[in-house]
């Protein structure tokens, strides 16, 4: 990309952005990430002291520089090297996509026999492309809006079999890695920026899915939307004003309807679309499907559900009563504030374990050469780390507090060249495991039960399908008590947009939830710190 600009007082970030070119900023140019990586291939940019302790002398010579550092004043030329654009989505109930630069999806479907070894739960209905089409079908599309990735699901209305799914990274990305970054970009003049981005990324999966289907816009009846509160806001254009900021009130947590024109941009889809109801600000209408989707709003016995990642968001109930809070983990188990943490791409490590040489052993996503994983490894996803962790400390590489040996204190640990796991990146994890595990305890002691009175333990999104449970109870994440109890149950919010799209879940039983719902606020919790503290040991 050439860009000419003289007296240019914008870093390199913000006219990318305005330029609509997607680059990874988690820590939305806060200069804290590392993540913004460009390429110059002239008229580069003197490299900043932050641009010295990311890259190697060689980097430098080669133009690489952090766009957000980059203050450009004439013409020049940069490139954003690929990285986040093929990334593992879980897109259905119990099956694995990977999408590339083109949007491609290559599906990684289980057996049931599989399902249940690795305790996941399926639908009948896993197989794409495979449903029978009938002429002039209707359809209707179920879309999951992450804070890191997106999914959508065709679904045949009269047969209720899933058509096709198309995933994709969610490009606001560029204004950061969790949802208090772009709260913050809203807030300062990005709105519409941002929402034009949301919106340009579910037309794109809306088109793939009626181009892999071969059907018309006509043929498209409902399109049923969840995600959680930030992410509808942005999706809508509501100020987020009062969202970031005590005592925390959005705008609208109603069940929303409105036309495809109006929520999503194309005219050309006469469509109703629906946007489910939230529950509070920090748990969404993606939380709101995941309850439905598990039949918790019906059953006599309590379940939890969790959802691990930079909200931790976590529901407890029954058909009595639900106690629903989110706790902030941060986005290290998304890869953000970890030295070399990435989301789930190829050359990302997704699992690590002792071989017998007393050296931790692991597995590349997309791995094809065993020989060169150690050169083919580029970071380190969530799972990975979960699994790093607990190995580091039952070899006694840490101790109980998270402190390396004298040998690894310094440097880190080294799983391959460009993977180092630093002291600061197992911090971050300890804060994240604490914050999630001192929550669960929370809503247990607030509805006077027991763990063993907690019939099951719902782990939802793709996160928790990868995650190995007995490793995840092994580092404190997981309580021990729900470690046989835990089931990975997948695309919840997939499951449960499609149970509304078929009118098997009615707007009135989910209205009936939020009220069902008594919210809990963690700050607000005598003993929430000391818990949160007491969790960070191993």
């Amino acid at each position: 990309m050439i860009i000419d600009r003289s007296k240019q007082q914008k870093n390199l970030l913000e006219m990318l952005q305005e330029k609509n070119e997607y680059i990874s900023a988690p820590c939305n140019g806060n200069g804290i990430c590392g993540k913004c990586i460009v390429q110059y291939k002239r008229g580069a940019t003197e490299p900043t002291r932050r641009d010295r302790e990311v890259f190697s002398e060689k980097q430098l010579e080669d133009g690489y520089r952090l766009a957000c550092q980059s203050y450009p004043a004439g013409a020049y030329e940069v490139e954003i090297p690929e990285s986040e654009e093929t990334i593992e989505v879980l897109s259905e109930w119990g099956k694995q996509q990977k999408m590339d630069a083109e949007g491609l999806t290559e599906a990684d479907t289980q057996t049931p026999a599989e399902a249940k070894t690795s305790g996941g739960i399926q639908d009948k209905e896993t197989a794409e492309g495979t449903a029978e089409k009938t002429e002039n079908a209707l359809y209707g599309i179920c879309i999951d809006i992450g804070t890191t990735t997106l999914a959508a699901l065709l679904v045949n209305l009269e047969t209720e079999a899933d058509c096709q799914t198309a995933v994709s990274v969610n490009h606001q990305r560029a204004y950061g890695s969790d949802v208090l970054s772009r709260i913050s970009a809203s807030n300062s003049g990005k709105k519409w920026e941002i929402q034009r981005c949301i919106r340009q990324d579910l037309q794109k999966l809306i088109r793939e899915l009626l181009q892999k289907e071969k059907i018309t816009e006509q043929q498209i009846q409902r399109i049923v939307i969840a995600g959680n509160t930030t992410m509808c806001h942005l999706l809508r254009g509501f100020s987020c004003e009062t969202l970031g900021v005590a005592p925390f009130l959005p705008v609208d947590l109603s069940w929303m309807e409105g036309s495809a024109a109006d929520f999503l941009g194309m005219k050309e889809l006469d469509t109703k679309v629906v946007i489910l109801p939230g529950i509070s600000a920090f748990v969404g209408a993606d939380i709101m499907a995941g309850i439905a989707k598990m039949n918790m709003h019906r059953s006599e016995g309590y379940h939890l559900l969790l959802d691990i990642g930079t909200n931790g968001e976590m529901v407890l109930g029954n058909c009595g009563h639900m106690y629903v809070t989110s706790t902030s983990a941060g986005p290290a188990f998304e890869g953000g504030n970890i030295s070399c943490g990435m989301a789930g791409i190829p050359g990302v490590i997704s699992h690590v374990f002792m071989e017998e040489t007393g050296k931790a052993g692991f597995q590349v996503i997309g791995e094809t050469d065993g020989e060169n994983k150690k050169q083919q490894a580029i970071g380190i996803c969530g799972t990975g780390m979960i699994d790093l962790v607990y190995e580091l400390r039952e070899h006694q590489m840490i101790d109980e507090h998270g402190t390396y040996s004298d040998l690894y204190f310094d440097t880190g640990y080294e799983l391959a060249e460009k993977v180092k796991f630093t002291q600061n990146d197992i911090r971050e994890i300890q804060m994240a495991k604490a914050a999630i595990r001192a929550g669960v305890d929370i809503l247990v002691k607030k509805a006077g039960i027991a763990f063993d009175e907690v019939d099951d333990c719902y782990l939802a999104g793709g996160f928790g399908t990868k995650i190995d449970i007995t490793k995840a109870a092994g580092i404190g994440l997981i309580p021990k008590e729900l470690e046989m109890k835990t089931i990975p149950v997948g695309n919840t919010v997939l499951a449960g947009t499609k149970e509304v799209l078929l009118g098997k879940i009615s707007k009135e039983e989910l209205e009936k939830i939020q009220t069902m719902a008594d919210v809990i606020n963690l700050a607000e919790e005598n003993d929430f710190e000391e818990l949160y503290l007491s969790y960070m040991d191993f």
